[in-house]
């Protein structure tokens, strides 16, 4: 981790903000064969795997979030409008363009695809942030609308509370920070999805040995529960038991 951090930075500035520092790719792997700083290239969402997973075990280290999100956002902000998807993108100030092969973007894009989540966060200046939904506060709580690709995980660092579905998708959450409780409003079944199988772990280790229970009976298997989708909207609770 502490190798990673030494080269993936949280800067304000979309080149270089979560971006994983490479140069030597371009000269064995880039259409246009030089030395020079790549950016946002496969490394960025590679690295931002570890680095997301550190922060939810450690939830009060916001500069974690800030570098893996970034990282994890990085490696789709290169693909052009036609689709086309390139190995990095040329910081020389003499070309500032993507280059023309596609290299191992296929790596990041992999990359971007297991760090797909939602998080929940309440910063000492900013108050409550939502890194990939929407978020919104009233007397019902901290309502968010995930606006990731897949909407099927959910982190709350107040709980160190870590939620995915294997099928299916999260339409909002609303998290009661008085209590502890989530409310999760998952999409209607669909022709491949009439079930989802959700997990519920806790890396982040916020609840006192304590364990979230679904106000409803579902069946579980192993770890997981198993929720029928309807034809409408899913509406399932979660409290601290």
């Amino acid at each position: 981790m502490n190798a990673i951090l030494g080269y993936m930075p949280s800067i304000p500035g979309w080149a270089y903000n979560g971006n994983a520092r490479r140069y030597w790719d371009f000269l064995y792997a880039g259409k246009l064969m030089r030395v020079e700083r790549m950016i946002h290239h496969y490394g960025s969402a590679l690295n931002a795997i570890p680095v997301l997973e550190a922060f939810r075990q450690h939830p009060d280290n916001f500069y974690l979030l800030k570098v893996g999100y970034g990282g994890y956002l990085g490696s789709i902000s290169n693909i052009e409008e036609d689709g086309f998807a390139p190995a990095a993108f040329h910081a020389f100030p003499s070309t500032l363009k993507n280059d023309a092969y596609t290299g191992d973007y296929g790596s990041g894009f992999f990359g971007h695809a297991i760090n797909s989540a939602t998080y929940l966060v309440k910063n000492t200046d900013f108050g409550w942030l939502s890194f990939g939904g929407n978020l919104s506060q009233s007397k019902k709580g901290i309502q968010v609308k995930p606006t990731t690709a897949a909407r099927s995980a959910i982190y709350i660092a107040a709980e160190g509370l870590w939620i995915t579905l294997e099928a299916g998708s999260i339409q909002s959450f609303i998290y009661h920070p008085e209590n502890g409780q989530v409310d999760l409003v998952l999409d209607k079944a669909g022709i491949y999805n009439p079930e989802t199988f959700l997990s519920i772990e806790y890396p982040g280790n916020k609840n006192g040995g304590e364990k979230y229970k679904l106000t409803r009976i579902v069946e579980k298997r192993g770890e997981k529960y198993v929720l029928k989708l309807s034809d409408k909207t899913t509406k399932i609770s979660l409290v601290l038991d």
